[in-house]
């Protein structure tokens, strides 16, 4: 019988970026926009900036008025860093060249603050903020893929923002991936974003999902302009929260800095890579996604124990060792084996929190 199970190699190629769809031609991408005022506007692309805030997990913070962000990563791409105060980050800092010229991001950036604010009385949250700023092959836009519109229009007499966070009197550019038009490639920084993300998560150790709270990215001009791209492509749940003052609070992000540096040497193994990106999820409640969450995060579990995090017992489908919350690897496998053949009704999510602080407390062990 031939074996289907994937090689590393070819499950490795699904965490690449997946190319942008381009169903628009440039004649339809005009129509559109001339539909709702726009005209073609040449532009010279040369870099792709992405910004994302997630929750900084299972932390209660009292902070000083003056506490400032700390950075837990920092390459010439991709920058993290904590923060308790979202828009002050964003304007006191200098790093971030993304904020300063997307008006949506802005506006985005204050909501979100706003929001999560007013759903924390009592305490204030944390912020991990991913920075993402790549430098590209100039891509030349100049047969209508790039468009400049009104950021607010008025529609019945009265204005209306085709932009978020639009302002009157300002105008904006906009870039549509097509089948036959110019488009630039575009660096996907996903793995590092997994890797700072299952610093974070091991470091707190929390088992719940990291909310994201927001995911906004762009094109800029050589004129230093920001152009949307176009491409087609809340919870309530019951979680803890350490209290952490000022202190506890800068060494709990210089803990997790020193071990995101140490992960890095490692991100390039491809079990290493397949874990953190395991790691990772956001807040889904669908059954068949925690189902196939389980399944990815126990087999790269077992292929990254020994491999990569030194795992020194049995072998880990064998193991009665509980390294963390309340079931042994051998449970952990043998409940792997009721998801992937269907044999429980529905997904036991304490089964799925005691795998995720089972691998959390391996990678900590070995990179904490």
């Amino acid at each position: 019988m031939t074996s289907r199970r994937r090689p590393v190699a070819n499950r490795l190629q699904s965490l690449e970026p997946t190319p942008p769809s381009r169903t628009f031609t440039l004649a339809g991408v005009r129509s559109l926009y001339e539909a709702i005022g726009g005209e073609a506007f040449h532009c010279r692309i040369v870099s792709h900036v992405r910004t994302r805030a997630f929750e900084f997990p299972a932390a209660a913070f009292q902070p000083d008025p003056d506490e400032a962000h700390h950075m837990v990563y920092a390459s010439p791409v991709v920058q993290a860093h904590v923060a308790s105060n979202l828009v002050a980050y964003f304007e006191q800092g200098t790093s971030s060249r993304h904020y300063g010229i997307s008006p949506s991001l802005r506006h985005e950036v204050r909501e979100t603050e706003e929001k999560i604010k007013s759903q924390n009385k009592g305490h204030t949250p944390l912020f991990l903020v991913i920075e993402e700023s790549n430098q590209l092959t100039p891509v030349e836009m100049v047969n209508g893929e790039c468009h400049i519109l009104d950021e607010v229009v008025v529609r019945d007499g009265k204005p209306e923002p085709l932009l978020i966070g639009g302002r009157k009197g300002e105008r904006f550019l906009i870039a549509w991936a097509t089948s036959d038009g110019a488009w630039p490639d575009i660096p996907n920084n996903q793995k590092l974003a997994n890797m700072i993300l299952a610093g974070v998560r091991v470091g707190q150790q929390t088992a719940d999902p990291i909310l994201r709270y927001l995911d906004h990215e762009g094109l800029v001009t050589d004129s230093g302009r920001f152009v949307g791209a176009m491409r087609l492509t809340s919870s309530a749940r019951l979680s803890s929260a350490t209290p952490m003052d000022s202190k506890a609070y800068r060494n709990r992000v210089s803990e997790i800095r020193a071990a995101i540096t140490a992960m890095e040497r490692d991100i390039h193994v491809p079990h290493m890579a397949l874990l953190v990106n395991a790691m990772y999820r956001d807040d889904y409640n669908d059954d068949s996604y925690q189902r196939l969450h389980y399944l990815q995060l126990w087999q790269s579990l077992t292929e990254a124990g020994k491999k990569v995090l030194g795992y020194q017992g049995k072998s880990i489908k064998h193991d009665n060792k509980v390294v963390s919350g309340e079931r042994t690897l051998r449970e952990l496998t043998e409940y792997r084996n009721d998801v992937a053949h269907w044999w429980t009704d529905k997904i036991d999510e304490n089964c799925l929190a005691d795998l995720q602080r089972t691998v959390n407390e391996l990678v900590r062990s070995k990179y904490f």
